[in-house]
Parts: C-alpha cells; structure tokens; sequence
C-alpha cells in the first residue's frame, strides 16, 4: 500500500501584537510568522478497514480529541471518502510552547491526506478547512515567512527569508495554555497595561525587509503580560542576550524563547551555553519552503 512521508515545521512569531476581543469570540492579531528547521515527522498510511481513524503518538490527549483526528474526520467530511487511515508521529515540538505544533501537523496531515487519497479538493476548499482547524493551520500550508492578521487567516508573503540562525529554549516545567493566556491578555486591556496597535502592519514589513534584525521594534504582547509574573521568561531572554543573541523573543503565548544570531557559529555557541540549564534546548534556522509530502 502506499506510505506518505512528511515534516511538520515549527514556527516562531518574530512580532506578536494581539487586539481587543472580537464578537465572534477571537482576537484580531498582527505578527510575523517564521517556519524554522524543528519537525514533528508524520508518516501516514491507509488501513483495511472503512473509516478507521489510528493515531500513534506520544500526545498528552485520547486519539478522538487529538487535532490530527478532527483533521482527518474534517478533511472525510469534505471529499467523501471513508478510506481507513493510520498516521504515526515522531513528536518533538513540544505542545504549549507558542511553536505551532499542533497546528503544523494538521496541516502536514492535510497535505498528507492529498496524497495518500490522490484527492485535491481544492485550494479554497483546502483553506477554508486549515482555517476551521485553527488559527495557525493555513499559514503551515503555504508560506515560510508570513505578514498574519486577522485572527491568523489572512497571510500574505513577506517574499523575503533572512539569513539568520537560532536556539529554541523552554524552561522547566508545565507550558502554558493558549486560551488562558488570551484570558490574560483581556485581563491586561481592561487594566489598562496594553495599548492596541502600536505597530501598524505596515510599518512592521517595512522594519522587517529594510532594518537589521538588532533594531527591529518588534515584540510579543503576551510577554508583555508575563512581564511582571514570569521571571523565569525575562531570565531566559537575558541569557540569550548574554549569548550574543541580536534579537530575542517569546513564540507564539509561549512557554518557548528564541534568540537569533548572524553566524551559525554563534547559534551553536549558545547552544552550548544553555543546554546544560534547561531540559530544551534546539538550534535552529529560518526555513525558505514549508515541506511538501512525499510517498516513500
């Protein structure tokens, strides 16, 4: 039978600006999304049996609630076709880090589900289902470095990938929950402690295509958040700071920093550095394609 292959990329959010609660229930946000070389690996075959859903991973959640399952139920739903699938994951991007991992794989299953089936249901049938997914599910489709708003529909391609490199790092203990830190978020705007929109999306490309990553005006609202209740955060970007890192940030609502460097030397120096302090530690460099599914 056939057997399909492919990698499910992290992402890290170099700008993360999030605004007020909308009436539907999200946030409407302005980032800078940015694909990087850290994979959860999906290999994805078809079963026997008609409608047989098999999932094999290391998820801290029953089969049926896992994302991959509602994407195969989704994708069944959409094309007709009740093809027994069982998909295994080598998981490696830890969940409640703010590096996409679920989303990515539902994506990666998506385009996996294409091939295996042999059904193209379409790019906009395709899109409208990421986006059903999730927020982060389109962006995983299509472009390695992304201007994202809306509530992370709306992509549009920076056409432009720099030539930096970068560690991953995630303190020891639980990560933390994307609804609850959009719960603080809310929190901060009530409060007072956030302004909405202080970098216009415009102003945000052009930092990002004409600056140097050392003065990008970049930031993460969350982090903002976190600032005052979260030292083990501002310890790490200091570390990484420390390391020779020219930017650093917090992905996505966290729990996971970056620090980006010029020189892959640099990145593995810090690595280095770090690793003997918190359980992960990951190098990394900008991706220039998302990965396509192979059959192998």
């Amino acid at each position: 039978m056939r057997t399909v292959s492919i990698q499910a990329p992290a992402k890290i959010n170099l700008h993360l600006q999030v605004g007020s609660l909308r009436p539907d229930g999200f946030h409407d946000i302005c980032s800078l999304f940015q694909a990087v070389s850290f994979y959860d690996d999906i290999i994805m075959e078809l079963t026997e049996k008609e409608g047989e859903i098999i999932i094999e991973g290391d998820f801290p959640c029953l089969p049926e609630d896992n994302l991959i399952f509602k994407t195969i139920e989704l994708f069944r739903k959409n094309c007709s076709d009740q093809r027994g699938v069982k998909v295994r994951v080598t998981k490696r991007i830890p969940s409640e880090a703010g590096l996409g991992g679920g989303s990515s794989d539902a994506a990666a299953v998506l385009k996996g589900l294409m091939l295996l089936l042999e059904i193209h249901p379409g790019n906009h049938a395709l899109f409208t289902m990421a986006s059903q997914l999730g927020s982060d599910v389109p962006f995983f489709l299509k472009y390695p470095s992304a201007v994202v708003t809306g509530r992370g529909e709306i992509l549009e391609d920076t056409g432009h990938v720099p030539s930096l490199y970068g560690v991953l790092v995630k303190g020891a203990g639980a990560g933390i929950s994307t609804a609850a830190a959009y719960r603080e978020i809310d929190h901060a705007f009530e409060k007072g402690i956030l302004d909405q929109y202080v970098l216009t999306k415009e102003d945000m490309l052009k930092a990002y295509l004409h600056e140097k990553p050392e003065e990008w005006p970049f930031f993460n609202s969350f982090l903002e958040t976190y600032r005052k209740e979260s030292k083990p955060l501002e310890f790490i970007s200091k570390l990484l700071y420390d390391a020779e890192a020219i930017f650093a940030g917090l992905s996505g609502s966290g729990s996971a920093m970056f620090g980006l460097f010029h020189s892959q030397r640099s990145a593995m120096n810090a690595e280095q550095s770090l690793k003997g302090q918190f359980p992960f530690v990951e190098r990394i460099n900008f991706l220039n394609s998302i990965p396509d599914a192979v059959v192998i």
